[in-house]
């Protein structure tokens, strides 16, 4: 049986893996042959360069996802379902690569469900705990809410045209009221954005991504997530353009609410995916933000401008996937090796886990935004970009919106860095704070060399920007009004052109850096001693915890997290005798809490009082259908 389900896995990664390492060949030589400046058509499907870059984005994050899950669902072997769980991942991959290339609504819809269906089975793989079965039902409940909105929006616009092909669609937008526009937009905003993980849509991301399996949550939140942003592109840029200006201003709003709400619920939380989890949230906020910044310059006429937003856009979407997947990986490694998931249990992984530890640090700079890595020239052309266009609108709204959004993006960015830091320091740096953390091992090489993977495609990014200048430049092509910009003129460049000639430079000062380091070392004594901590022996419960580092992040926004402390002492014969205090504290979602269980008790609510309408008598029901037909009658005349 064992032998059988080892065959499953690996059949079924190393086809997955086949098929990715295949179509970025195939994408890539038409990339460089530049057969992607019109678009392919077919009979219901399309792709241009918008497409073909997210399928791209789909086929990376395939890739490492696959080679990372040959060697993580081994650990599944034997206790549970492969098959199951083979039928589901590739179904999944299958829907998602069939949403980008359909042109027709009612294919979408089609896609879409099955999309949401097959990550519903993903995340509940592990269904014997109960927690993953709420998690799974919060997220399948959330993703039809913003299915609703989509298939009215859908069976609107073929009410109008009697198609469902978005070209269709996008030729009778001009002949559509302020509010028909307006109606659709919203229904797309709540549909696209629930997927996407937007505040205050996002509860579901928190509790899907730390029970799905991590080659499943390194799909989900590089990938899946961005496919929503395609979609809001494709239906909101290219079919119901041109767009009003209020509708960028929402994007921004959302964004920044969206990132800030991400990062700082991430920046006090102790599960190490769900940290990652609302890192996604803030990540899927800086990306809305630069939708919407473009969405803004492209309603004002600043066509430079929109060029710079959208490369902004792209440039961290494409790193935000390699950074994101190899941290969800890096999770998953600690997660098998110490069988925890909180990060105040963990501690000292580095020497246990060394090539784990190594990418996870890449990954985690990377993530925080810090140069020279690609993370921060992404948020560097998205500061720009609101800057230029703060400067070039003419009062308003906008003239102080854009400044304060500009100022939101860099204290994000510092509360990104803090995450970064608890989050690697707290699971990898100073003494194992269990058991199992002290008797972690690494984990095999394909779960180290997915992550070096996806760490050395950044690094390669970083040091030959024009390749991937060249790449973001096809989808741009197809969202931007003009031909002729500056920007993407340079973009243009010849992929392999002077590329040893640009790395040069890096290779010689890290070589003379080593060089340099080594002597210094070497000409040195050592003396290796013990941490002098006035003559008591260091324990690991001396070290700074991730609860002790936030503690003052929780305190002064306690409001905001909806934090409550709770401190029991205990006093001996005389209140001035402590002889024990034990501390709690919890931190709960503010939008749960103030929007969607109120929601919950009012429907319970109502749904208590529509079932007196169930007597369990026939002639009631019948009563009821007379009635109705009565009704229809009446309302038909």
């Amino acid at each position: 049986m064992i032998n059988i389900e080892r065959g499953i896995r690996v059949g079924t990664m190393g086809l997955s893996l086949m098929i990715a390492i295949l179509g970025i060949l195939f994408l890539g030589w038409n990339f460089h042959m530049d057969n992607f400046s019109g678009q392919w058509h077919g009979e219901g499907f399309s792709c241009d360069g918008l497409t073909a870059f997210f399928l791209l984005v789909l086929l990376l994050g395939q890739g490492i996802a696959s080679l990372y899950g040959l060697g993580y669902m081994k650990d599944y072997e034997g206790k549970r379902s492969l098959l199951s769980f083979s039928l589901s991942w590739a179904a999944f991959l299958g829907s998602m690569a069939g949403v980008l290339i359909v042109n027709n609504g009612f294919y979408f819809l089609f896609l879409w469900e099955l999309m949401s269906l097959f990550s519903f089975l993903l995340v509940i793989y592990e269904h014997e705990e109960s927690s993953n079965r709420r998690a799974a039902f919060i997220y399948f409940v959330m993703t039809h809410v913003g299915t609703v909105f989509l298939i009215a929006a859908v069976l609107y616009l073929y009410s109008k045209t009697g198609s469902f092909l978005y070209g269709d669609w996008a030729a009778i937008t001009p002949t559509l009221s302020p509010g028909e526009k307006n109606g659709l937009f919203l229904c797309f905003l709540i549909g696209f954005g629930t997927k996407a993980g937007l505040v205050p849509f996002h509860i579901w991301l928190p509790y899907a991504h730390p029970v799905a399996p991590s080659p499943v949550s390194a799909l989900m939140s590089g990938v899946m997530v961005k496919i929503a942003l395609y979609m809001m592109m494709r239906w909101v840029w290219l079919t119901l353009a041109p767009m009003e200006l209020w509708w960028g201003g929402l994007m921004l709003a959302l964004g920044v609410l969206s990132a800030f709400i991400g990062i700082l619920y991430a920046c006090v939380e102790q599960d190490v995916k769900r940290l990652l989890a609302y890192s996604t949230v803030e990540n899927m906020g800086i990306l809305t933000m630069a939708l919407g910044t473009a969405m803004i310059a492209r309603t004002l006429g600043y066509s430079d401008l929109v060029v710079l937003a959208l490369a902004a856009f792209f440039w961290h979407g494409i790193h935000h996937l390699l950074f994101k997947s190899g941290l969800f990986m890096a999770a998953g490694n600690i997660i098998q090796a110490t069988h925890t998931k909180r990060l105040d249990q963990m501690g000292g992984l580095l020497k246990k886990m060394p090539r784990t530890g190594l990418w996870a640090m890449v990954g985690a700079v990377g993530l925080s935004a810090l140069p020279p890595l690609g993370g921060f020239w992404g948020e560097w052309l998205l500061f720009h970009a609101l800057w230029k266009t703060s400067v070039q609108v003419e009062g308003g709204l906008f003239k102080l919106a854009l400044p304060l959004s500009l100022a939101a993006l860099a204290f994000i960015s510092a509360l990104a860095l803090a995450t970064m830091v608890k989050w690697f320091a707290g699971a990898f740096l100073g003494q194992a704070r269990s058991a199992n953390a002290a008797n972690a091992q690494e984990l095999p090489w394909p779960q180290t060399v997915s992550m070096a993977m996806a760490m050395m495609l950044t690094l390669l990014a970083t040091l030959y920007p024009q390749g991937l200048w060249k790449l973001i430049s096809v989808p741009i092509h197809v969202l931007k009004d003009t031909s002729d910009s500056p920007l993407t003129d340079s973009l243009a460049l010849p992929l392999w052109a002077d590329f040893f000639n640009l790395i040069t430079p890096y290779i010689l000062l890290l070589g003379l850096f080593s060089v340099t380091l080594y002597q210094l070392s070497a000409r040195k004594r050592k003396r290796v001693a013990g941490t002098w901590n006035c003559g008591v022996p260091l324990t690991p419960r001396m070290q700074y915890t991730g609860l002790g580092i936030t503690m003052p992040l929780r305190i002064a926004l306690k409001k905001v997290l909806a934090f409550r402390p709770i401190i029991d002492k205990k006093f001996g014969e005389t209140p001035y005798v402590l002889q024990s205090l034990h501390y709690r504290g919890r931190t709960r979602e503010m939008t749960e809490e103030v929007f969607y269980r109120p929601a919950m008790k009012l429907l319970l609510r109502c749904a208590e009082r529509v079932r007196i309408l169930q007597t369990g008598s026939i002639h009631t029901y019948l009563a009821y259908i007379l009635i109705t037909l009565v009704v229809v009658l009446i309302w038909t005349m």
